[in-house]
């Protein structure tokens, strides 16, 4: 229980924390482009991946959506 607890109040902190444990990011790389192209090196993400979630970022329906 107590792990749960830490997990949430890590979270609320940092949320970036929980994220880089999970994809095993290095804490030095900060910036979103760094992160994903860390992703795209590894082998965590594909180019195609990438390029679905981008499509989807700048979709007009999901833009509509989130409003």
């Amino acid at each position: 229980m107590n792990n749960i607890i830490n997990m949430i109040m890590q979270a609320r902190q940092n949320p970036m924390a929980i994220i880089s444990q999970r994809f095993n990011i290095p804490q030095n790389i900060q910036k979103p482009q760094d992160i994903v192209q860390h992703l795209l090196d590894s082998g965590q993400i594909s180019q195609d991946q990438l390029n679905n979630a981008m499509r989807m970022k700048n979709s007009p329906q999901l833009k509509q959506f989130m409003k």
